[in-house]
């Protein structure tokens, strides 16, 4: 069910506070006599992700101060540089950790981000997908002509008869016992749409007489610049609604070139941003093609999101292109010493370190496992089938192994091979 209010155990609350903020975004506009589902989207866009600005700030922050201790770390890589054997590996990660700790760098912190944004994103999708069950005007919209539908057979039948015109439409399961599945079909219709369902009542009654009274105003309040139908997805036709999978492509391309990549003198981390400047080039097309087949509604999220995106990173480089990072870097430095003497004194470790430690527990079970078995290969090799049987003359350096099985050889010997 796509405009009933999505349910789900951690997007559902998410999707709902989301709701509360695009209902009060179409209300004020609604007020001013501009209600448009078009600017909404994009309004409510704005103020999402300028609640995010804090810890993309956060992120970019870490990113520069990295960069300044570069030569620090670079210092601590070159110690290990050639030694490929895992405790060598291990003693190199441990120095780099230290640090980046020592600067108050979360090896963990983009992570954290992109974790945080992604249910926010899902939960953004479920929103702009069913605003009517969020917007309280735009839901009072379809509900007239859904309370004629409702309990009346022949309107359910030929609705649902309806719904195989339109492939948006076949996609929302239809439940005659419960009014919001009504609605969940009536709000995919496109414009065209109203007048064919219209022409199945002839044109008459109190069903039509409803949809007369409010299909004028929807169509309105989901139309964008040039005509474009939101609840339409632009599809490759060359028509004005292609301008939206475009733009989403031009503003992620600029988004994710934002910030230029630079080389860290890391083996690892240089490999894993190239792999990342490969992806960047692949998610423009991925958003271009993603948005030629969702609703224009939800590409136009996705591009204002992205142009959004784009003028937050270059605002925050411009900041800190014009800010003195050594004194970033010296601040960053005595917060992150505050906080490591005040785990230190709770007796708790980072998820870093216990990672490290476990890590280095698993090398020495290793080893010392290694150790165990080349001993037990050693001394099984003694056996009465590899030692000599006349070997009295042959001198052993007393209290090595070979002396002590060629010892043990003559008592089996003597005692009758028992």
């Amino acid at each position: 069910m796509f405009l009933t209010q999505y349910g789900g155990a951690i997007l559902g609350p998410i999707a709902r506070l989301l709701g509360v903020v695009i209902n009060w975004i179409y209300e004020i506009l609604d007020k001013i006599g501009i209600a448009n589902i078009g600017i909404t989207i994009i309004l409510f866009t704005f103020v999402i992700r300028m609640l995010l600005v804090p810890s993309t700030f956060k992120q970019n922050r870490s990113t520069r101060i990295t960069k300044h201790i570069q030569p620090e770390i670079n210092k601590a890589i070159k110690k290990y540089k050639g030694k490929k054997d895992q405790e060598s590996m291990l003693a190199q990660q441990n120095e780099t950790r230290k640090i980046q700790e020592k600067y108050g760098i979360s090896l963990t912190g983009g992570c954290l981000t992109s974790i945080i944004n992604m249910p926010i994103f899902l939960a953004l999708y479920n929103v702009i997908q069913n605003v009517p069950a969020y917007v309280n005007k735009v839901y009072g919209l379809y509900r007239p002509i859904a309370d004629q539908i409702y309990g009346n057979e022949d309107a359910i039948a030929k609705l649902t008869e309806f719904q195989n015109e339109y492939n948006t439409l076949k996609a929302v399961k239809l439940d005659p016992n419960n009014i919001n599945t009504i609605i969940d079909v009536l709000a995919k219709f496109p414009s065209e749409a109203w007048d064919k369902f219209s022409a199945l009542f002839n044109n008459q009654g109190a069903i039509v007489d409803a949809i007369n009274q409010n299909s004028g105003k929807i169509t309105e309040i989901y139309s964008f610049i040039g005509g474009i139908d939101l609840t339409v997805a632009p599809g490759l036709a060359f028509t004005t609604a292609i301008i939206i999978p475009i733009l989403s492509m031009v503003f992620q391309y600029l988004s994710m070139n934002a910030t230029p990549m630079q080389s860290t003198g890391d083996p690892t981390q240089d490999a894993t941003m190239k792999s990342m400047k490969t992806m960047m080039r692949v998610f423009p097309i991925m958003s271009f093609i993603i948005c030629v087949g969702v609703p224009a509604g939800v590409g136009l999220y996705w591009a204002a999101g992205s142009l959004i995106s784009f003028i937050t990173t270059k605002a925050i480089h411009f900041y800190f292109n014009r800010c003195d990072m050594e004194k970033v870097v010296e601040k960053a430095k005595k917060k992150a010493a505050k906080k490591i003497a005040k785990r230190k004194a709770k007796g708790k470790k980072t998820f870093m370190e216990r990672m490290q430690e476990a890590a280095m527990g698993e090398q020495q079970q290793q080893a010392s496992a290694s150790k165990n078995n080349v001993a037990s290969t050693n001394l099984k090799s003694y056996t009465s089938n590899t030692m000599k049987k006349n070997d009295s003359d042959v001198k052993y350096r007393e209290g090595s192994l070979a002396a002590k099985a060629n010892l043990m050889q003559r008592y089996t010997d003597n005692n009758g091979g028992k």
